[in-house]
């Protein structure tokens, strides 16, 4: 492989770093008793590995959360609704609200990957 190759291959996998770097924290969609549909997004604490969508009665509750606390009674507990209705997961925003329309962005790693094999098939 010459020089152009590996520079090629080099900037390729600096790509591929940035991309698919560790230390990765949680995203949610985060708004308290939105009067409207919530678009809001927070990065999550390094503790907080759920994503929570909450709704009793009139209130709905979108935001970060632990995993440990996901349950009914922790739940009604902290936000004083007895009737309630609760997810919790730990993908990026998937706690979207039912009512908006933003979409959650794309995951541009598994795109360069065929980029990464092309190019690594033309340097040999």
């Amino acid at each position: 492989m010459g020089n152009k190759g590996r520079f090629i291959m080099l900037g390729l996998l600096l790509i591929l770093a940035v991309l698919c770097h560790s230390g990765h924290s949680l995203q949610c969609f985060h708004c308290i008793k939105p009067t409207k549909p919530c678009t809001n997004n927070n990065t999550c604490l390094e503790n907080f590995d759920r994503c929570l969508t909450l709704i009793g009665g009139k209130s709905k509750y979108f935001r970060c959360w632990h995993s440990s606390q996901c349950n009914f009674l922790v739940l009604s507990e902290q936000f004083g609704e007895m009737n309630l209705k609760y997810h919790c997961c730990s993908e990026d925003l998937c706690n979207k609200d039912p009512t908006s329309s933003s979409s959650k962005s794309v995951n541009t790693a598994p795109l360069v990957a065929p980029v990464l094999a092309v190019a690594w098939r033309l340097c040999l």
